[in-house]
């Protein structure tokens, strides 16, 4: 049962006291603005990933949608395998069934030789959704089962040191296609993003030494009970062992992290539970920049974006030549065009209610870049930089909330070096970015998707 906190937890700057109600939601991990770093370039994000899997000295533990196999990506597995050896260290890794065996060179196949060479320390585990765990779902293409839904958290852990992204460990991520990257230090927080991977893991394939996959001991129907279960006794777990730490940690941190986790097909939905409540009581005056590479709000969302909040709303989204399925063979073709439709029907929804004044949309195009950054900043009013800022892996859309599996973070700060820090990045993010709205109104859409874009838009 999670607590609903008291005077000795809650937040003391009028400016943070909105958020007050997270103590019933998540549990809390102070720490020293001084232990977060904020990348903002995916190169740098890759530079850091090989410096802290080349360091690390007791482990490391990844969850991916899957690992690239190109250069870059054989290149940071090879120092990896090198520190795992020359360590001794645990080397995890979480990757989503269907994605990370797809083709005949693929995420399975790349890791295989460090589980043949080092299988006492390294673990794979393939998790795939309990919808899938028929045995028709092998008759149809890895590609269309992957709608039903996907391991979708990106987390990167070395020692206590964990990067929450949204990108993938792969070559496009690595290079010109841009993400969010914040890494935090802090050994309690690492341990439990290290944990939640575990226990996704336990109701997961694993990779053997032989090439041969083992599937999961449990059923599809005690997958879905035994992970609720076993996913919500984590969190309840480290609510108890850090409000015990909060309460004696007094005025030691200037900033709090409440990890969010999301997985709607187990009845987990702590990051919807807080993005609404974020939306929907923050104060007039205050201003809310929000981001998705792919635009496809919830109905809930939309609603409370519409009718309840009083903030001032930005949305920041791929114009359709920075989305990531431009140019894709087949149906996946018409992706670009479904969002930018999405968006187009959402303005509308913007101006029959009055709201162009508070709500503005944009598009982010940068050539030769893709665009996949997500999340949310917090401005209080009067300030010109955001004290509180939603990062990690899900998109604000219907197969975050209802399909995939997602792992976020609330961070919230009094240090005017962070806020000032997160303004930049948000800066950053928003200087490839214009205002869409008129433009959206007069965009034309295949026939073809705007026929079936209402039929699939759940699965996107």
């Amino acid at each position: 049962m999670l607590f609903n906190g008291n005077l000795s937890l809650r937040f003391k700057p009028t400016e943070l006291q909105y958020f007050n109600w997270l103590y019933g939601v998540a549990p809390c991990f102070p720490v020293k603005s001084s232990k977060i770093n904020i990348i903002t370039d995916p190169k740098k994000f890759y530079d850091t990933l090989s410096e802290r899997f080349k360091n690390a000295t007791r482990r490391i533990s990844i969850a991916s949608l899957y690992i690239g196999t190109g250069a870059l990506e054989r290149k940071l597995l090879k120092i990896t395998k090198e520190n795992v050896v020359k360590q001794e260290l645990r080397f995890k890794v979480l990757l989503d069934y269907h994605r990370g065996t797809r083709g005949e060179v693929n995420s399975k196949t790349l890791l295989q030789e460090v589980i043949n060479s080092v299988p006492e320390q390294c673990s794979v585990s393939l998790y795939q959704t309990p919808k899938l765990q028929t045995s028709w779902s092998k008759a149809v293409p890895s590609r269309y089962n992957e709608l039903v839904g996907l391991q979708h958290m990106k987390l990167y852990i070395a020692d206590n040191k964990v990067l929450l992204s949204g990108a993938n460990c792969s070559n496009d991520y690595f290079q010109q296609r841009q993400d969010r990257y914040i890494e935090i230090e802090d050994v309690d927080l690492a341990n439990f993003y290290s944990e939640l991977i575990d226990e996704v893991c336990k109701f997961s394939k694993r990779c053997g030494t032989d090439g041969k996959i083992c599937h999961s001991l449990y059923s599809k129907e005690e997958i879905t009970k035994e992970m609720n279960k076993g996913i919500l006794n984590l969190i309840d777990k480290w609510v108890t062992i850090q409000k015990a730490k909060v309460t004696s940690q007094k005025n030691l941190s200037d900033t709090w992290v409440f990890p969010l986790v999301q997985m709607g097909e187990f009845n987990i939905t702590q990051d919807e539970q807080a993005t609404q409540r974020i939306l929907a009581s923050t104060p007039e005056g205050s201003y809310i920049r929000l981001a998705t590479g792919y635009f496809n709000l919830t109905e809930e969302y939309a609603q409370i974006l519409l009718r309840n909040s009083k903030s001032n709303i930005s949305l920041l989204m791929a114009h359709p030549n920075a989305n990531g399925f431009l140019g894709a063979a087949g149906p996946a073709g018409g992706i670009p065009h479904a969002y930018s439709l999405i968006a187009k029907k959402f303005w509308q929804r913007v101006i029959d209610t009055n709201q162009a004044s508070r709500v503005s949309m944009l598009e982010y195009e940068r050539p030769g870049w893709t665009f996949h950054a997500k999340g949310l900043w917090y401005y209080p009013p009067g300030s010109g930089v955001p004290w509180a800022t939603l990062v990690g892996s899900a998109n604000l859309g219907e197969r975050s909330v209802r399909r995939d599996l997602e792992a976020q973070a609330i961070i919230i700060t009094e240090s005017s070096d962070l806020q000032e820090k997160l303004h930049e990045e948000c800066t950053m993010l928003h200087k490839y970015a214009s205002e869409c709205g008129k433009e959206l109104q007069h965009r034309e859409t295949p026939l073809w998707v705007r026929a079936t874009v209402g039929l699939f838009r759940t699965y996107f």
